[in-house]
């Protein structure tokens, strides 16, 4: 009697963990989460400040950029000029992860048609990051257009 439900309860079993969708394992890249923050963030006591809720979002990396190799004006780019290097996508609590070779890039993440990128180094260049060799550098990516401060 027992034999009888083996098999689809095997089978439910399948098709459930099939549906899972795991962010690739990387040995050299970048990882780390995309948030988004939204509404009044202003801080007030007693109330710890928000690093946001993970969304799922394309991830786009290029070579290093500057804001004049962009269209649009910070933090919203309609175009990005320079070459795409890699595209990642993040699941849906914000993880995400890239394999990329040794080098300086710039991150931008796709926000509807437009692209995301609010910070920027000492030379001007957008949302930077380094990849060192046999190396997974962290970093987080925070959206904040819609929030209020």
């Amino acid at each position: 009697m027992k034999s009888k439900y083996v098999m689809p309860c095997l089978l439910i079993f399948l098709f459930a963990c099939s549906g899972l969708k795991q962010v690739p394992a990387i040995n050299q890249g970048l990882g780390g989460y995309v948030y988004q923050l939204q509404g009044n963030q202003m801080p007030s006591p007693g109330k710890p400040a928000s690093h946001g809720r993970g969304v799922s979002r394309e991830i786009y990396i290029y070579e290093p950029t500057s804001i004049s190799q962009t269209e649009g004006s910070s933090p919203v780019f309609k175009a990005i000029k320079t070459r795409l290097v890699a595209r990642a996508k993040s699941d849906s609590l914000g993880h995400y992860s890239v394999n990329l070779a040794p080098g300086k890039y710039s991150v931008f993440i796709k926000e509807g048609q437009q692209f995301f990128a609010a910070e920027s180094n000492g030379d001007g260049i957008l949302n930077p990051v380094t990849i060192a060799p046999k190396t997974i550098t962290p970093k987080n990516f925070t959206i904040t257009i819609n929030a209020v401060y």
